[in-house]
């Protein structure tokens, strides 16, 4: 009898001690264990250890051997989580795993094996129609093996009966296989030299790769990642934007055609999730392509980390577990001694900071990687004084009949979707308020309509149809204030009756693969002119677009914030890259009525180093990031009050610490009720990070404890959003 210690989903701050009976037992492995009068699956962390009560009460764990135990750089690496960021053991190391882990019915090790045909396989019968389609998907995948629960759910069985008579085996690992690549620049060979020192034997090094947008950044991934394959091992590509992964996979495809390429995003079924996850535990993936979640994948034989766009909010996790992609990627770099590459045009003041500092080396691509291409021609309209159209300066119509003359694609870059705002009446200034949240209800219309419409809310998704009158008054003559891409879009098609007008927003690429398809109309040349948020602007490769037309970026400038202006920098220079990435000149117009802001002279001067020395000069002065290190407690409840109340109590319950650590009054938040919850936050900082985890240590131990049960509260370590 081995008595073990189990991470279990639950929101306790501890582990829990179980025996096991049937066999050796290994740290990694999964347990179906009691709790209360439930069964969850939770991962043993320690064996042989000494019960926290007697013997006889210690309950019985009943070992899965079904999937191969968790490496034990994995175990390390989540253990730092929970600590780092004040999450429960168990809640961290579940998080982790895919749904269909967490739950004790049993995987087939086929799922995830690499697979082929033995020769001399029986045929089939006609009938047999599962078996003749599974032997069409092997014979079509040699290498890789297939997905199993698209042939059927009956396909898993029939494998497994093969692979007992020897139809069926292993395939054996396919010698490297590299396409062809356009042939690096002196730039680009400078920095994968550098990261090639790091690679044979490994490692750990953390390089910032700091190019303009596209000088080439991918390409020295791509030399990198050949590098790693080569040796045996595995490389881990994280990406801000699940839109992203698509076209990297095939690029990574076609550059390694004998590697198999996984991703890992939320966009995944349960059944896919598991199947790309267990090929990057088992190793029967060499490189896994995903958003933040792949940060915590475990790794057979890891080589390298990539973190792309490193800049990037989206790689915070703003639920649950609320981590870091990018320092976890670091991080974890260390743990396993292989290299990290942190790849951006705008690094975040975070790196910056340490390449500054010397904790990370930094790269320079200071030039475009295509020969000709240079980067984009900024300019500024100044709408104080600059004639406009619905909105829009007449410069940019004009730009815009340009390029439709030469052929050539334009982007307007509109970081607010749908048809306007908010609705509102002129007579009483009733305006549309979401009645669950303190937010103001989006007024959307569908392509073609020109009346009515739907009222929804962006946080937690109500609608209601426009109405016809003012709710307060009867007025009939409400209208939408302000202006979307939806709105823009209709615009757009009113001026240019014979231009494709294609618009790329959460609302147009809500369905499964439809930004995909999107994109590739793009690339295809099948649209002249494309309207778009935040998703156009990073990462994409438009060889066509030659002019770019930033509009509503003021309003960034106006947050209460203090990363507002480091976002809208990083924003600006990612959306701008998109232009003149070929051979034709590209030009970017930015609708602002602050021309003489410092952050538009440093975009017009393209000196991000001045700009950054000059932020981190106003943090350090302020005591902010990356000078200091905050957390946030935030509370919810039904009344707002008891939000307050407790945060209040939880300020006064502070542990002591001397001078070390600030904890400031509890505030309602800028959203403050979403969902009908009220919502309430603190801050806590601390000029020394080591102080700041003492102190959240034991103050979390006072929540665990004090917390009322009509309060939902966590702890956020690096809060993003203030």
């Amino acid at each position: 009898m081995t008595f073990v210690r189990v991470a279990i989903d639950v929101p306790v701050h501890g582990l829990f001690d179980y025996r096991v009976e049937d066999g050796e037992v290994r740290p990694g492995q999964r347990v179906a264990a009691p709790f209360g009068v439930r069964t969850l699956v939770g991962v043993v962390v320690e064996t042989g250890v000494e019960p926290a009560v007697a013997p006889s009460r210690v309950r019985l764990a009943r070992r899965l051997d079904d999937i191969p135990a968790l490496p034990p750089t994995w175990l390390e690496l989540m253990r730092f989580c929970a600590s780092y960021y004040q999450h429960p053991p168990g809640a961290a190391f579940c998080a982790a795993l895919p749904a269909m882990a967490k739950s004790a019915r049993p995987v087939s090790h086929m799922l995830w094996s690499r697979v082929a045909l033995q020769p001399g396989y029986p045929q089939p019968a006609k009938r047999e129609r599962t078996r003749r389609a599974l032997i069409e998907a092997l014979a079509a995948a040699p290498r890789f093996g297939c997905d199993l629960a698209a042939i059927s759910p009956k396909a898993m069985d029939i494998l497994e009966e093969w692979q007992g008579a020897g139809i069926v085996a292993e395939a054996p690992r396919a010698a490297l296989e590299v396409g062809p690549a356009p042939p690096l620049t002196d730039e680009q060979s400078q920095a994968a030299h550098r990261i090639a020192g790091s690679l044979a034997p490994p490692r750990f090094g953390a390089y910032l790769l700091h190019g303009v947008t596209g000088s080439g950044k991918t390409e020295v991934y791509l030399d990198a990642i050949a590098r790693v394959l080569a040796a045996g091992r595995q490389a881990l590509v994280l990406v801000p934007e699940i839109n992203l992964t698509p076209r990297l996979k095939t690029l990574f495809e076609t550059r390694f055609p004998s590697s198999r390429i996984v991703m890992l995003h939320s966009s995944l079924s349960e059944s896919e999730r598991l199947h790309q996850w267990l090929l990057a535990h088992t190793g029967g993936a060499d490189v896994v392509l995903g958003t933040r979640m792949a940060a915590l994948a475990p790794l057979a034989r890891p080589g390298l980390i990539v973190v792309d766009e490193e800049h990037d909010a989206s790689f915070k996790q703003q639920e649950g577990m609320r981590y870091s992609a990018r320092d976890i990627a670091v991080y974890r770099a260390r743990l396993e001694q292989v290299p990290v590459i942190l790849g951006s045009a705008t690094p975040s003041l975070e790196s910056f900071a340490h390449a500054t500092s010397g904790r990370y080396e930094r790269l320079r691509l200071l030039r475009r990687a295509v020969t000709d291409a240079v980067l984009p021609t900024i300019r500024l309209l100044d709408l104080t004084t600059a004639p406009q159209n619905h909105g829009v300066a007449t410069t940019i119509w004009s730009e815009i009949a340009l390029r439709l003359e030469r052929g050539e694609q334009s982007l307007l870059f509109l970081n607010r979707r749908g048809y306007a705002p908010v609705l509102s009446c002129a007579s009483c200034g009733w305006v549309s308020a979401c009645s669950r949240c303190t937010a103001y209800l989006v007024m959307h219309r569908a392509r073609g309509q020109t009346e009515g419409g739907t009222l929804r809310c962006h946080h937690c998704g109500h609608a209601e149809a426009v109405p016809a009158r003012c709710p307060t008054c009867g007025n009939v003559d409400i209208r939408g204030y302000g202006q979307g891409t939806q709105r823009l879009e209709a615009r757009l098609a009113e001026a240019y009756p014979g231009a494709r007008v294609l618009r790329v927003d959460r609302d147009s690429t809500s369905r499964k693969g439809s930004a995909e398809a999107l994109l590739d109309q793009v690339h295809a040349g099948e649209a002249d002119i494309l309207v778009g948020t935040q998703m156009l602007a990073k990462g994409h490769d438009f060889k066509n677009l030659t002019l770019v037309a930033a509009l509503n970026v003021d309003a960034a400038l106006l947050s209460a914030d203090f990363r507002a202006s480091e976002r809208l920098f990083a924003q600006l220079t990612q959306v701008a890259g998109r232009a003149g990435r070929a051979d034709k000149p590209g030009l970017v117009l930015i609708q602002t009525r602050q021309s003489g802001h410092p952050l538009f002279q440093a975009l017009l001067s393209g000196d991000y180093d001045r700009f950054a020395t000059r932020l981190l000069a106003e943090r350090e002065a302020a005591g902010l990031p990356p000078a200091g290190y905050q957390a946030m407690l935030r509370a919810e409840a039904r009344g707002l009050d008891a939000a307050l109340g407790f945060l209040a109590s939880a300020a006064e319950a502070a542990p002591p610490m001397g001078q070390g650590v600030t904890v400031y009054d509890p505030v309602p938040m800028l959203i403050t009720r979403l969902k009908d919850v009220e919502r309430a936050q603190l801050m806590v900082e601390s000029p020394s990070r080591p102080h700041l985890q003492a102190f959240l240590t034991r103050w979390v131990d006072w929540l665990s404890a004090h917390a009322p049960s009509s309060v939902r509260w966590h702890v956020e370590v690096d809060p993003l959003v203030i």
